[in-house]
């Protein structure tokens, strides 16, 4: 991928020599480029692209590091950092962490050049572990060795990260009749009670099923993690307005029973942001959904909704996180999210 930069864009955030003099809060909150602000787009762009071409799929960065989801819930934690070495520039991707009375930034995948200079690379990674701006790394299984032979230690593991599939792949088995008839997907094709519909205007049935989800984590799963923000920021996010996000709605009777949205970044990526079906939520009425539909309703969305992906030709979807997943639901995700599954690792004390 090639980095058109404008004048203005290709000035860097701060160049290496200032990282010697430079404090940490003021490199993340007067330097640092917003990950909402339109300029940060060309750079997440650049640096997923890169990554991808070095890694292959895990190097791709979650959802929350693309300028499209930062404008259905902007999170000032998470910023992009531009180190100028010579003429040269360095992209880094910084967090914000707060654990209790622990505050730190954290450095999230290996430093990029857009030079694709290793050793510029390496010595802003050098320069900003040295001098304290950043204390942890969080990294994917090639980078991990790396920090290894530096010798840096594990901190923490997240084994739950995140599922892939290869849409093609996945498609060329869902899509065959054998799996829909032993999924029960064909049987309710033809149910002409159970419809669904991608949204192209605003719709309180997201509203409800949002409310009910929120009520079924905290009544029945005994949750304190109620996603509760962003929830709202999705009931309130002008989505028929954006070609970037897709909602789909499934309908029983007339009746929301479930809801699944991605954001599809540059055409080809798909991240699975929602995906909430009718045991996972409570209602005020009482509803009568026969047996069927539950079982099988799972299976049912996911077909529809990767069928829709096939079609616009998106090549690569994820779903889960490292926060964003229920233990329960990891059966569900392994079965048909299964082309590739990967955790990342959390690096800390140098030895």
């Amino acid at each position: 991928m090639t980095l058109n930069l404008n004048p203005l864009e290709a000035l860097p955030c701060v160049t290496i020599e200032q990282l010697d003099i430079i404090s940490e809060r003021n490199l993340f909150n007067d330097k640092a480029i917003s990950l909402s602000n339109s300029q940060s787009k060309k750079f997440i762009d650049y640096y997923n692209s890169e990554r991808r071409n070095r890694y292959g799929h895990i190097g791709i960065l979650p959802a929350e590091y693309s300028y499209e989801y930062h404008q259905i819930k902007n999170e000032w934690q998470r910023k992009i950092v531009t180190v100028g070495v010579g003429e040269d520039l360095v992209i880094v991707v910084l967090k914000h962490v707060q654990m209790f009375q622990y505050i730190y930034k954290r450095l999230e995948g290996l430093p990029i050049s857009i030079s694709n200079n290793r050793k510029n690379e390496e010595k802003v990674f050098d320069k900003l572990s040295s001098k304290g701006l950043v204390l942890k790394f969080l990294s994917n299984e090639p980078e991990s060795k790396w920090l290894e032979e530096k010798g840096y230690t594990v901190d923490t593991i997240f084994e739950t990260y995140n599922y892939y599939s290869n849409v093609n792949v996945n498609f060329a088995k869902i899509g065959s009749n054998k799996w829909r008839t032993k999924k029960g997907v064909n049987r309710l094709l033809k149910d002409c009670r159970l419809s669904f519909k991608k949204l192209t205007k605003q719709d309180k049935s997201v509203d409800k099923i949002n409310e009910a989800f929120i009520r079924w984590k905290k009544d029945v799963e005994k949750s304190k993690w109620l996603s509760k923000g962003f929830s709202d920021s999705i009931s309130k996010y002008p989505y028929w307005n954006d070609n970037n996000v897709e909602y789909y709605l499934f309908e029983y009777d007339d009746f929301p029973i479930g809801l699944i949205v991605y954001l599809i970044v540059n055409g080809d990526i798909g991240y699975q942001l929602v995906n909430k079906g009718i045991d996972h939520m409570v209602f005020d009425e009482p509803i009568e959904i026969p047996d069927e539909i539950r079982k099988r309703i799972g299976a049912y969305m996911h077909y529809v909704t990767m069928k829709d992906l096939y079609d616009r030709k998106v090549t690569d979807t994820f779903a889960g996180g490292a926060m964003g997943i229920r233990k329960a639901s990891l059966g569900i995700y392994k079965k048909i999210m299964n082309d590739s599954y990967f955790g990342v690792k959390i690096y800390g004390s140098h030895t």
